[in-house]
């Protein structure tokens, strides 16, 4: 399994931003990493043709002290791609492979997720008198788990995939309400529409999207990214869901650890009708 870097993707997450000689030592980077391990900042600096103090900030500006600290650092997590043997197309082999898969989009994901953009968001939903979720499509059903997670945390969620039902609900919407986007591409229109309506209505919005540079991703306040190689044209939505998912699941854990006493009040109360509901399905059973 070729678990991506961490510094990789910080490098594939800002490269967008990047311009001249910072974006070239990006792609000299991207285009093959081990160089980084193998060769020193000088000869990093003559591949791109700048100075060594360039190079230097270019790592600092990525979060390291320096470049052999970015060095260490890509050494220390850097995995060989690993070559497909002839046993993967077993069944055993095609179990590990998808396996391999999904535990390398979360591991992936959690070198995206940044504290200070849980902490935003965290403050934004919890603050917020009415949570909109806009979303479509495999997106949708991640969104009807939040909704309802949310929900049994004591806030108010509306949420409907119909591009109409949405449009009458973000009418409705005021700047001290929150507005929570899902789309992998970032570019699913209708969502995008809605979050352009929120934000032009000085309502926060939150995206969860696979692409920085996406449309949705620049809608919105707060990006959590999530890490998922799948393409754009798929067979459904497998690795991205799940990191949706786990994004989500993390959201609302720190949610949970925000206000612990608030979080337990509420579950236990949803928790209490969903118990009476079962004991009340067991004796009609019987009867």
């Amino acid at each position: 399994m070729n678990i991506t870097p961490r510094c990789i993707l910080q490098i594939q997450r800002l490269h967008s931003k990047l311009s001249g000689k910072y974006r070239d030592i990006a792609d000299c980077i991207l285009a093959d990493p081990t160089r980084i391990i193998r060769n020193k900042v000088r000869d990093i600096a003559e591949l791109c043709n700048c100075d060594d103090a360039l190079v230097i900030r270019f790592c600092q500006k990525l979060g390291y002290s320096g470049f052999s600290d970015l060095k260490q650092s890509l050494a220390a997590e850097f995995m060989p791609v690993k070559v497909k043997s002839a046993s993967e197309d077993t069944f055993a082999g095609l179990k590990k492979g998808f396996l391999d898969n999904n535990v390398k989009t979360l591991y992936d994901t959690i070198g995206l997720l940044e504290e200070e953009a849980v902490s935003r968001a965290v403050q934004i939903l919890s603050g917020a008198k009415t949570i909109y979720l806009l979303a479509a499509g495999m997106s949708g059903i991640v969104a009807e788990d939040i909704q309802i997670k949310l929900i049994r945390l004591g806030f108010k969620v509306i949420f409907h995939q119909d591009a109409e039902f949405a449009r009458i609900f973000l009418g409705l919407c005021h700047p001290d309400d929150a507005v929570l986007a899902i789309s992998f591409s970032g570019e699913t229109s209708h969502v995008c529409e809605m979050a352009e309506i929120a934000a032009k209505k000085k309502v926060p919005v939150i995206a969860v999207s696979n692409y920085p540079d996406s449309k949705l991703a620049k809608l919105a306040d707060v990006n959590l990214l999530t890490a998922s190689e799948e393409k754009i044209f798929r067979l459904g939505a497998m690795t991205s869901r799940i990191a949706q998912y786990f994004v989500l699941d993390f959201l609302v854990i720190s949610l949970v650890s925000e206000d612990l006493e608030r979080a337990e009040e509420y579950i236990l109360r949803t928790h209490d009708m969903i118990s009476k509901n079962k004991v009340r399905g067991k004796r009609d059973e019987k009867a």
